[in-house]
């Protein structure tokens, strides 16, 4: 037979079989072999190096890199960071299911838990594992309802689902979280159900936000909700807002953006925000860069979950 072990052989072989598809009686005929010469020289080519098999496990828990995560602890003064490696997986299912385990290891320790909303916080609520915790914490919610953004594929509310995950119960917020003038917010913020709820969404222990980039995925959704006329389009643009949190925006050095958008929202503000003793944010995707960097400079949020590449540009992007 010929020199099956030759390099060239192999390597002929090896790419028959795991580049076009071969099966081991289609190389053998195409090489004139035995099957089971086929069969050793592909044993052969695992053996000496010449071909690599890596199994992505889609279910396996995501690759930390502890040297990002340091970085970033660093440089916005936070007090955690999990950078989470998930190889081939979506960015995004990734980060998700990095948050989804911090939730489940935090809220146990807590009696009472805040949510915002976002494609994000959906899918870390989505892959929450469920648990019975006795006693159940509280469930509120840190901004009023919008459609288009606190709903899952389901209908139900985030709040509604992460409640049920947990076992406990959502205390339900009734107003918008968008309103087309200030005024408004201001009439809806005199009802007392709404100022209650939102003074104990407030005093929550634990709160679960998503950070938004200005211009991209749901952060338009904001602006086509306050209603902004051309003169206040112009005010906002004017204070050059890179990136969101619970509804309101920060600059590119973190500070609170003021009106017209920061009256046109009803929920939790950043001094409030800031008094939670765990803000947890997760965000995806290295395009949001500019956002995460400016709300991570807000100094509320104090454990983000970043997936490798959002961490690597918001680094290189200071």
């Amino acid at each position: 037979m010929p020199a099956p072990r030759e390099t060239a052989i192999i390597v002929r072989a090896a790419r028959l079989h795991y580049e076009q598809g071969l099966s081991q009686s289609e190389i053998a005929a195409d090489l004139g072999l035995s099957r089971s010469n086929v069969s050793r020289i592909l044993a052969q080519a695992r053996e000496r190096g010449i071909v690599e098999i890596t199994i992505h496990d889609p279910d396996a828990p995501p690759t930390r890199d502890a040297a990002l995560e340091a970085a970033i602890i660093a440089r916005f003064s936070l007090t955690a960071a999990v950078v989470v490696d998930g190889g081939r997986g979506d960015a995004l299912t990734t980060v998700a299911r990095a948050g989804a385990a911090l939730v489940a290891d935090r809220a146990p320790a807590v009696r009472s838990i805040g949510v915002s909303w976002g494609q994000t916080v959906q899918q870390v609520v989505a892959e929450l594992p469920a648990q019975r915790l006795r006693p159940a914490p509280r469930v509120l919610p840190l901004v009023g309802g919008l459609s288009m953004l606190d709903q899952t594929d389901s209908g139900d509310s985030v709040q509604r689902v992460l409640a049920e995950r947990l076992g406990a119960r959502a205390e339900p917020l009734y107003a918008p979280a968008l309103l087309e003038s200030a005024e408004a917010v201001r009439t809806l913020l005199r009802e007392t159900s709404i100022s209650r709820a939102l003074a104990s969404a407030a005093g929550v222990e634990l709160a679960l936000v998503g950070i938004g980039s200005t211009g991209l995925h749901s952060s338009p959704h904001l602006l086509e909700g306050m209603r902004l006329s051309v003169e206040e389009r112009r005010r906002l643009e004017a204070q050059h807002p890179v990136g969101d949190v619970c509804g309101r925006f920060v600059a590119a050095d973190g500070t609170p953006l003021g009106p017209p958008t920061s009256d046109r929202v009803l929920a939790v503000t950043f001094p409030q925000l800031a008094r939670i003793p765990e803000v947890l944010a997760v965000a995806a995707g290295a395009e949001k860069a500019p956002g995460v960097s400016g709300v991570l400079r807000s100094g509320v949020i104090d454990t983000v979950v970043l997936d490798a590449d959002l961490a690597r540009a918001v680094l290189t992007g200071d």
